[in-house]
């Protein structure tokens, strides 16, 4: 322990940094509520991007610059694209287009939500629309021009190039289908980047291809064939589930070696709350604010729905851009998955060579696995008959009793010390941490000690 000297004043100093002295007065608490209170970081976290995020983004849908076109040639289609966007009040963003087919097109393709062709005395006007690329455009532009044609005098008839079948009445199921693919690869990728800190790479990656195999398996089997939400095309959303989840799982595995058992958190951000609002599925990109709109191009829901609305209806972009986006990914997770183990060993390295003090969850658990020591050598103890055999010898079964009682003091004793060496104790068993060093804890890592073990830390 470190000595205690005399400070100007003549109060005692211990000649430890604030941060130091917080962590030697949580190690006094009992070890299941120092592990309680080390994981209080996620529930915060959700709450806060739960509300930043969520219901930021989903409490008031406001449609800003939906893109339409006006279907015609010569000044009166400019003019009339020019009316529509004057007045409606930033929702719509108005260009013109010279033929039907360029604006069937486009709208096929996902660069135009509709495409509206004015109507005569004797024709009604004529909307094009891809429910099957998002519904809620579908019906919001419906919604919009029933009443310009209403206005010159004839009716509206809307051609839906991709209509929803009856199982996917909202057109949500791909939607929800992704994201069980990308939930299932960020809760692999974060129990093997916790977990799994010992695992060479190919073990690792061994697992995440494996395990991407068989949830992804199984979540296009329930979606499809058991549920009913999806009908036809189960190889070919099985394998985008499969490389959904390797390529999610590359990532967090990656992040892990560099932020440790909080990657927990990074890959929550990542591939949950920024990813949902942004990607267009629950809600359009154009009805959410920013910076969830600015971020639908780049966020890997966006990938993964354009290659799944292309395959079940034959809408958006097409493959190549949804197959691009997966793809850089994967590629940042086998970079950071390259670097991170490197950089892993050097930093575990260096803090033993420099007496760094162990993170303070490996100091709880080691106090807690302490402490089920002690417990178990006291039940064992108290369980041990109290009377002998005369072949015995005399007094054999008191003098072993007491020297049970003895050991059991002696766990006890090792219990509570648990968080006070535990430097000692992971020099001992050669644990290793994978958490972020504090800097402060890095100037006075020779005033405290860290302590034991356990898997909870990556």
């Amino acid at each position: 322990m470190t000595a205690e000297t005399l400070a100007p004043t003549g109060a005692p100093s211990t000649g430890l940094g604030p941060w130091m002295r917080f962590r030697r007065q949580y190690s006094r608490l009992s070890p299941p509520v120092q592990l309680i209170g080390l994981q209080l970081w996620l529930p915060l976290v959700f709450v806060i991007a739960f509300c930043l995020c969520y219901v930021n983004a989903f409490h008031q849908p406001a449609p800003k610059d939906i893109k339409v076109a006006v279907v015609g040639t010569g000044p009166a289609a400019a003019t009339l694209a020019d009316r529509l966007e004057g007045t409606s009040n930033g929702m719509l963003s108005v260009s013109v287009a010279g033929s039907v087919d360029d604006a069937r097109g486009d709208v096929r393709d996902g660069d135009l939500a509709a495409a509206f062709t004015p109507g005569a005395a004797n024709q009604p006007a004529r909307l094009l629309v891809a429910s099957g690329a998002q519904f809620q455009l579908a019906e919001v532009v419906q919604q919009t021009f029933a009443p310009v044609a209403a206005a010159e005098g004839t009716t509206l008839a809307v051609d839906d190039l991709a209509p929803l079948p009856k199982h996917d009445s909202y057109g949500t199921s791909g939607f929800y289908i992704a994201l069980v693919w990308i939930i299932a690869g960020y809760m692999v990728g974060m129990f093997i980047g916790m977990m799994g800190q010992t695992l060479k790479h190919h073990v690792r990656l061994g697992l995440i291809v494996g395990s991407g195999f068989v949830f992804s398996l199984l979540g296009t089997l329930f979606a499809g064939p058991v549920v009913g939400a999806v009908h036809g095309h189960f190889l070919s959303l099985w394998l985008l589930g499969w490389v959904t989840t390797i390529s999610v799982g590359l990532v967090v595995n990656g992040l892990s070696y560099f932020i440790g058992r909080f990657v927990t958190g990074a890959a929550l951000i990542l591939f949950v709350f920024l990813n949902i609002p942004a990607s267009g599925g629950a809600f359009p990109a154009s009805f959410v604010p920013e910076p969830f709109k600015w971020l639908h191009p780049y966020v890997f829901g966006t990938g993964v729905l354009d290659v799944l609305r292309d395959i079940v209806y034959g809408v958006g972009p097409g493959i190549g851009r949804g197959a691009t986006i997966i793809g850089v990914y994967a590629a940042v997770g086998i970079v950071l998955t390259a670097l991170g183990r490197p950089f892993f060993n050097r930093r575990n390295r260096l803090r033993a060579e420099r007496g760094k003090p162990v993170s303070m969850m490996l100091a709880a658990q080691g106090a807690a696995m302490a402490a089920r020591q002690a417990e178990q050598a006291e039940a064992a103890a108290g369980t041990r008959p109290h009377h002998v055999t005369t072949s015995e010898g005399p007094g054999r079964g008191d003098n072993e009793s007491r020297g049970n009682e003895s050991r059991g003091n002696e766990s006890r004793g090792n219990a509570s010390r648990g968080n006070e060496f535990p430097g000692r104790a992971v020099r001992d068993n050669e644990f290793r941490d994978n958490e972020f060093a504090d800097e402060e804890a890095e100037s006075d890592a020779a005033a405290v000690s860290g302590a034991a073990a356990g898997s909870g830390s990556a």
